[in-house]
């Protein structure tokens, strides 16, 4: 696997910036970024980490998650995992699959591709995850700010998302369904999570598919099957209320990423 090597000067000394080959490089050019608060959980497994959702509108909109180890130092391939999710309003617009560091790394960063969904108001809402010593532990960001598209005012900073205790509405099949934003947990969120088809319409996509990624138990694993989905999109369908009654399609993208080595 090729890998490529960047090196730039920092107020500390000199950070190596890998850009993973399998991934190619993620080099943001933002007119306008805003950020979450920064998100802090462990130890697991003797490592303190933290993660942020991030939002920006340059020459195309994009939303970016960032796990990180919360000090200086690496921690070894595989014990980073990230996903970005971009959503317009409450409802779903763009999401990555998970993506892990293929070798030792502070930080990992995974952005979505492509464009939003029309202009309006978005958010960035991401998930990462830490290898715990059998298998991972999923952690959301906090909900970035939200940025109206192609403006470079965001409005305030929201307060950090409380565990999802709300009821959720059900259909007639029983399935709880609501916009993914007001999961405060990935075990909160709603069976059918509101979503736009690839041809911009509003339907539901089950968070069983849309989350329908190999669940490794070891970094071996998890970079095993990272390599064999590398530059592969997932296709799942979007569907009405009802949960059964396909009404397009919603792209889980390939992710691409970034890793930053600490010293």
């Amino acid at each position: 696997m090729m890998v490529c090597i960047r090196r730039t000067h920092a107020r500390a000394g000199l950070v190596g910036l890998l850009a993973m080959g399998l991934f190619g490089a993620f080099v943001p050019q933002a007119s306008a970024v805003s950020y979450s608060p920064w998100g802090y959980y462990g130890p697991v497994k003797g490592y303190k980490y933290k993660n942020r959702a991030a939002i920006a509108d340059s020459s195309r909109l994009y939303a970016s998650t960032t796990a990180a180890r919360n000090g200086s130092g690496n921690v070894p391939a595989g014990y980073l995992g990230a996903l970005a999710r971009l959503y317009k309003g409450d409802a779903l617009c763009k999401s990555a699959g998970y993506a892990y560091n293929s070798g030792p790394a502070n930080s990992l960063s995974v952005p979505t591709q492509g464009n939003g969904c029309g202009t309006g108001a978005y958010y960035s809402y991401g998930a990462t995850k830490a290898y715990n010593g059998n298998g991972y532990k999923a952690v959301y960001t906090f909900k970035s700010p939200s940025l109206n598209h192609r403006s470079v005012a965001a409005r305030s900073t929201p307060s950090p998302q409380e565990a999802a205790d709300r009821a959720l509405p059900r259909n007639a099949r029983g399935q709880t369904y609501g916009s993914g934003l007001d999961a405060g947990t990935p075990q909160a969120a709603p069976d059918l999570i509101r979503a736009y088809t690839t041809e911009g319409e509003l339907g539901y996509v089950k968070r069983a598919e849309l989350e329908d990624e190999p669940a490794p138990a070891s970094p071996r694993q998890a970079l095993a099957f990272q390599s064999e989905r590398a530059g592969k999109d997932r296709r799942i369908p979007v569907y009405a209320l009802d949960g059964t009654t396909a009404v397009g399609t919603f792209v889980v993208e390939a992710p691409q990423a970034t890793l930053t080595k600490g010293r």
